[in-house]
This record gives structure tokens, C-alpha cells and sequence, in this order.
């Protein structure tokens, strides 16, 4: 059984290598702060966890995290654009010459129409990945089956 020292302490005597001893008894010297304190301080940061190398994993960790979250929204944003670019291929006719002129000025207007919506969405904090089923793919190969079974598209490869 340990004795308990005044204060409420217990004296624990662990052996450290010389080289130790010495740099404790350095910092010691040159702070003012007592040896029991500089190892009580590295011990409670020790076995808490707060060290810096602990603290600068589990930001790397949140880092890494969030660069998976960011790379699966670009993978979805991507294949929303694809799907967008067969279907706009698909439904769009051609134009003679003479009804190009006015099909510029139309789709200039529909265009500036469009980025004042887009605008408006995203400074309202909206975005289009949060309009998506939770669930929606749970692996990689799940938003193309969905985007091909919900638009009627052909599979991957298959000539248009």
C-alpha cells in the first residue's frame, strides 16, 4: 500500500534513464517549477491525451474525414452534371441558322436566370448533395445503378 504524502499525493518512484533525469532537473533549474511537476504535468498529458502529437492526429484524422465527405459530394456533383449533359444532348434539337440569333438572346436570358437562382441557393446555405437521399449511395457503384434506373438511361458504356 502507498502512503499518501501531505496534499492528498502519492509518491511513486519510477526509474528513468539518466539522460532524463538530467533534462528534467535542466528545465527545472531554468523555469522554477518543481521535478514533481514537470512529471505530474507530462504524466497528465501523457494519459489524457492531450499531447500534441495525439491532438495533431485526431485533426488529421477530422482532415481526412472531411476530404472523403468533400471527394464523395464531387463524385455526386459529377454524375448529376453527366446525367444533366445526356439528357440536354438527348432532348435537344438542332437549330437552322436563321433561329440561331434568337435562340442566343433566349438562352442568355435562361442563362443569367439561372446563376441568379444558383446564387440565391447558395448564399442561403442550400446545396444540392443536402437535397439528396441520406442513404442515397453506400458504395461506389450504387449512384450510377440509381441515376440510371431513375432517369431510364442506358448502362455504363452503352452507345447512346
Amino acid at each position: 500500500m502507498r502512503k499518501i504524502a501531505r496534499g492528498g499525493r502519492v509518491r511513486l518512484l519510477p526509474y528513468v534513464a539518466e539522460e532524463i533525469a538530467r533534462r528534467v532537473a535542466n528545465v527545472s533549474a531554468s523555469t522554477g517549477v518543481t521535478e514533481s511537476a514537470i512529471v505530474e504535468a507530462a504524466l497528465r498529458q501523457y494519459l489524457d491525451g492531450t499531447g500534441d502529437k495525439t491532438l495533431l492526429l485526431r485533426r488529421l484524422d477530422r482532415l481526412g474525414q472531411a476530404v472523403t465527405r468533400d471527394r464523395r459530394e464531387l463524385e455526386i456533383l459529377s454524375q448529376a452534371f453527366a446525367v444533366f449533359m445526356r439528357l440536354w444532348f438527348a432532348h435537344t434539337p438542332s437549330l437552322e441558322e436563321d433561329a440561331k440569333p434568337s435562340a442566343r438572346v433566349n438562352a442568355e436570358s435562361r442563362y443569367q436566370q439561372f446563376v441568379e437562382h444558383v446564387g440565391k441557393q447558395f448564399s442561403d446555405g442550400r446545396r444540392f448533395v443536402d437535397d439528396l437521399p441520406q442513404g442515397l449511395a453506400a458504395n461506389d457503384g450504387e449512384p450510377d445503378a440509381i441515376v440510371r434506373s431513375s432517369t431510364g438511361l442506358p448502362e455504363k458504356g452503352a452507345k447512346i
